[in-house]
């Protein structure tokens, strides 16, 4: 190329030429222009490079080089870097002003041939645990069936055993690194070659599709999964055993949810019995009561009834300040609680319309109860992280209050901590929609994850609740852990609720750190809607001192 600056009109009609990354040679004129020898994109997702790709290269590569970085936000980006060759000669005023179109226009050319794969990795992917996620599962399910080859298969829900005792011994970032390390050893035993392959659910669950004839080998390896940690400086190694609910896929199969179903009766049966490998078997689905099918039919006849479990204030006088919907499933006459059916509703994906129908519920209330004259608290309804698969997660939820004409300040969404860590990018998404249309947003099982400070950076919420059973007033640590987390949480803006407490005196040294509200089964259970529309008649509790030494009978539910 002669010498002075070529023609911008050219130069993007070559750029616009050069499809995927492929380079031609009419550009490479322009590189030789500019003495680059090599461009070489790196793509990194929540600050982990997932891929490396060399986009051009041609002789007498140099170690000069320079960067571009593109992306949306920290969770996906795209470095490209711009090597010279050995020796580049001084740049001229004609070369320095090209450089920076060059290098503009050639990074953003790479950063968008790259964003569908980039987001289709995060789509099918737990990057924090670098393992497959449940996207992936149910195409896979869905490839399976369409190549008629899913017989070949059997499939196995698996959790780890005793993690909260792990939790609670060492805290959440030990245990979570010991989860990681289950999952990369997890996912070093399905055979690829043989289609075999394993999915991170969250928090401690995990699925394993492998080729039948190796489930006794899956069974003794799950049995025994040592890990190796470090604690005060010491390291030791911590044995894993794990319970796990099997089901085969069988030719009257057709859809991933059913297999998943499935897996679910059956590590339910696993639970109830103490059993830490049970096969799906008929009679197990007739002894639960809960199969999909029965699940689905109860919901689409209205069958589910909504407690709500008040939150109480203590900035003044003890009164009502929230409450939170909790669904329950009435059945061969009692009433069940979520944990007897939440898994199955999960696994199957029926947890995301029980969820709207909790929501479509309390909003009818809450109009119902408007229309009164009732003085009316805000009431959160729990939102599971299968949700956040969904990215118009948030329109559909500010459409259902809408469409009841509530007021947003009276509802809230409440997502666990677990559940979404590796969604975050929707769920920082999902909250700043929701919080600037004025719906409140509430985080649970706040710090028992691994995200923590990047959660109070990063989410919008004006609530987060924590677990009193993570707090011993008794333990000076525990004391100025709960303090430091309850105040940096106050500074950012965030209201924190103590879940769990078990007598006054707990929720006394937790008032003293700065938390005001609790939400308790020492205060009130969750209540039907005919006591809880008492409740609102009666705002005020008149709450007994309780002896210092009584037992703590909390059910977390």
């Amino acid at each position: 190329m002669g010498v002075g600056t070529p023609d911008i009109k050219n130069f993007f009609e070559t750029l616009d030429e050069c499809v995927d990354c492929r380079f031609t040679e009419e550009f490479a004129k322009y590189a030789d222009y500019l003495s680059i020898a090599k461009i070489e994109d790196t793509q990194i997702i929540s600050g982990k490079p997932i891929s490396k790709n060399v986009d051009y290269l041609s002789d007498n590569v140099g170690n000069e080089f320079v960067e571009v970085s593109l992306g949306s936000d920290d969770s996906v980006t795209t470095v490209v870097r711009f090597t010279y060759k050995q020796f580049p000669p001084q740049f001229t005023v004609e070369q320095e002003e090209f450089m920076v179109v060059f290098k503009t226009s050639v990074a953003n050319k790479i950063t968008v041939s790259r964003l569908s794969s980039q987001y289709s990795f995060l789509y099918n992917n737990d990057v924090e645990f670098g393992m497959r996620n449940a996207n992936y599962l149910f195409t896979r399910f869905d490839d399976m069936f369409a190549s008629g080859t899913a017989t070949k298969y059997s499939v196995a829900f698996i959790n780890i055993k005793h993690v909260n005792q792990l939790n609670r011994y060492f805290g959440s970032d030990i245990a979570g690194s010991a989860i990681k390390m289950f999952g990369a050893k997890l996912n070093n035993f399905p055979d690829e070659d043989r289609g075999e392959f394993a999915v991170h659910l969250g928090g401690d669950n995990f699925v394993v599709v492998l080729i039948t004839s190796r489930l006794p080998e899956l069974e003794k390896f799950i049995a025994s999964v040592p890990v190796s940690l470090t604690y005060g400086g010491d390291r030791f190694e911590h044995v894993f055993s794990c319970r796990a609910g099997i089901t085969t896929i069988r030719p009257n199969h057709r859809f991933g949810n059913h297999v998943m179903g499935e897996c679910s009766q059956a590590f339910s049966y696993s639970k109830k019995n103490n059993i830490d490998i049970v096969y799906y078997t008929e009679e197990i689905n007739e002894k639960n009561h809960n199969n999909t099918e029965t699940l689905t039919r109860a919901l689409n006849e209205n069958k589910f009834l909504i407690y709500y479990q008040p939150v109480i204030s203590f900035e003044d006088k003890p009164t009502i300040h929230a409450a939170e919907a909790l669904a329950r499933w009435p059945l061969d006459g009692k009433i069940m609680s979520p944990q007897e059916f939440i898994t199955l509703a999960t696994d199957s994906g029926i947890v995301t319309k029980i969820d709207f129908y909790v929501l479509e519920n309390v909003c009818k209330n809450i109009k119902s109860w408007q229309e009164q004259g009732l003085s009316l608290v805000p009431i959160t309804v729990n939102f599971s992280g299968r949700n956040l698969f969904n990215s118009s997660i948030a329109d559909n939820i500010l459409e259902v209050i809408d469409r009841y004409g509530v007021e947003h300040n009276l509802i809230g969404i409440e997502f666990s901590e677990p559940d979404f860590t590796q969604r975050m990018p929707i769920l920082k998404d999902v909250s700043h929609t929701l919080c600037e249309a004025g719906v409140l947003v509430t985080l649970d099982k706040f710090s028992t994850g691994q995200s923590t400070l990047t959660m109070l950076h990063d989410i919008d919420a004006s609530y987060v609740k924590i677990d009193a059973d993570r707090f011993d007033p008794d333990d000076p640590k525990g004391r100025i852990i709960a303090n430091d987390m309850i105040n940096l949480a106050g500074m950012l803006g965030y209201k924190v609720i103590c879940e769990g407490v078990g007598s006054q005196k707990e929720a006394d040294d937790l008032i003293m750190c700065g938390c005001n509200l609790f939400q308790s089964f020492f205060y009130d259970k969750p209540l039907s809607e005919r006591f809880f529309v008492d409740r609102l008649q009666s705002p005020d509790y008149d709450i007994e001192i309780k002896p210092d030494t009584e037992e703590k009978t909390e059910i977390q539910i």
